[in-house]
This record gives C-alpha cells, sequence and structure tokens, in this order.
C-alpha cells in the first residue's frame, strides 16, 4: 500500500519541504504542517475523494487614521496549499488541531474485512 502512495500522480506533484510531515501511527495517517503566523481560522482542510486538501491564506491588513503620506507600505501575505491522496481511510473521521504554528490532522484508516479481529465466544 505504501508503494502505490509514494508512486502515485498526485504525490509526485506535491512539492517536498520541511514544511509538511506524513508518517502512519497505528491505524492512521497523521500529516503535520509548519503554519507559524497563521490563525486556526485562516486554515481550510478538505477531504473529497481520496484526497486530502491542505489551505492557509493570510493577508494583513493594518488600518491607519493617522493621514501620513507614505512613500512606502509593506504587508504579509502569505500561501500554503497542498494536496495528498490517501487510500482506504475513514473520511468520516477526521480530525484535526492547531498549536503554537502546527497543524495536525489524523486520518484513520479504514479496516479491511481481514484485518478486522472477530472475537468468538465458546460455548
Amino acid at each position: 500500500m505504501f508503494d502505490s502512495f509514494f508512486n502515485d500522480d498526485l504525490f509526485n506533484n506535491f512539492t517536498y519541504g520541511s514544511d509538511i510531515d506524513i508518517y502512519r501511527e497505528e491505524n492512521q495517517y497523521v500529516v503535520e504542517a509548519d503554519l507559524p503566523g497563521f490563525d486556526k481560522e485562516d486554515i481550510e482542510i478538505e477531504f473529497k475523494g481520496d484526497v486530502l486538501s491542505i489551505k492557509a491564506q493570510l493577508n494583513e491588513t493594518v488600518e491607519d487614521s493617522s493621514n501620513k503620506n507614505y512613500f512606502y507600505r509593506s504587508r504579509t501575505s502569505r500561501h500554503f496549499e497542498k494536496q495528498v491522496r490517501f487510500k482506504d481511510v475513514d473520511g468520516e473521521n477526521i480530525g484535526a488541531s492547531y498549536e503554537n504554528g502546527v497543524l495536525k490532522v489524523t486520518l484513520p484508516a479504514k479496516l479491511k474485512e481481514e484485518d478486522a479481529v472477530k472475537r468468538i465466544e465458546v460455548v
């Protein structure tokens, strides 16, 4: 499964960098993205089909009522966007948290029938 995950066309279009990590932990995938300076309200996460989309947009605006005659003003504008394809994910139970500039998205893996443990009672 991991081999097909990394050879997927969508993953190949993925820009590598230190800003995102993807790993498997027990029965879930975990995506951690460094998004310093963003508020959680700036972050949009969607899961459609088998694609996780993470977008964050920050446009700093400063109101100025001082009537200054500026020659130059500069403000920060940042944009983050990643898409990753996951197979066999339970899309109804995806969770996300954002703390200290790090977004963490957990995607529970769907258990296949052969992976599910069935207890049989002895009578």
